[in-house]
């Protein structure tokens, strides 16, 4: 498991990526009840507000924020974006959000939808960390749905795979889009979920398997900005 820890404002970041080894998130919608919010992804673009940890647990939505301490959010990819967020407001209150992205969300709006609503609430100073998925060498794509990729985010979300079909780059639309929102880049992982043993893969394998990017917000402790 990959951990990052941010400060932000009075409060510690902590974002967890899963792997494999980590044993498969898939059912972790369905635990019972949890500190964990755990959305039931619709690849739309519904966006939550948690006031208490587990709160919205199995709701239908693609992302969820919160400005609760000790609530944790999570989003379950195997090939999709998963995206974490983090800022404050004015006063310093800490908010983290996750977001879960699939090309539909992605090109319906997910991500804008999501920093709309914490810019609403006066969330600022916004950082985004963006998980594995699938690369553009791996990821085939319709061409009628290319055209309006391309027409929505321009020609550099085109690609080819590596065997020379017309492709997508999810990577590329969610970068755009979190820069056209006014978030900043805090940490592309670059890791593609089909080249990459250590993710779930469902266009790669067909694995019914997923991987969980979660995000809490705690009090300010130790190695703050550490990567472990």
């Amino acid at each position: 498991m990959l951990i990052l820890r941010r400060r932000c404002g009075a409060s510690t970041v902590r974002i967890a990526v899963t792997e494999r080894s980590d044993g498969d998130c898939a059912p972790l919608v369905g635990l019972g009840p949890s500190t964990v919010t755990v959305l039931k992804q619709t690849h739309g673009t519904h966006v939550v507000r948690v006031f208490h940890p587990g709160e919205h647990r199995g709701t239908n939505a693609d992302a969820a924020w919160t400005t609760a301490l000790g609530a944790t959010l999570a989003v379950r990819t195997a090939d999709c974006v998963p995206i974490a967020l983090y800022g404050t407001d004015a006063s310093g209150l800490s908010a983290v959000a996750t977001v879960h992205a699939g090309w539909r969300g992605l090109l319906g709006g997910v991500v804008g939808a999501t920093l709309a609503e914490l810019g609403r609430h006066g969330i600022r100073h916004i950082r985004a960390v963006v998980g594995p998925h699938i690369c553009r060498l791996h990821y085939e794509f319709g061409t009628d749905e290319l055209d309006a990729a391309v027409s929505s985010f321009g020609p550099s979300v085109a690609s080819r795979t590596a065997w020379g079909t017309p492709a997508l780059d999810l990577g590329e639309i969610a970068r755009r889009t979190l820069r056209s929102g006014g978030a900043i880049l805090d940490t592309e992982l670059g890791r593609c979920t089909a080249c990459d043993g250590r993710y779930f893969s469902h266009r790669a394998r067909a694995e019914k398997g997923r991987t969980a990017l979660l995000i809490c917000l705690d009090a300010h402790g130790a190695g703050d900005e550490s990567g472990d």
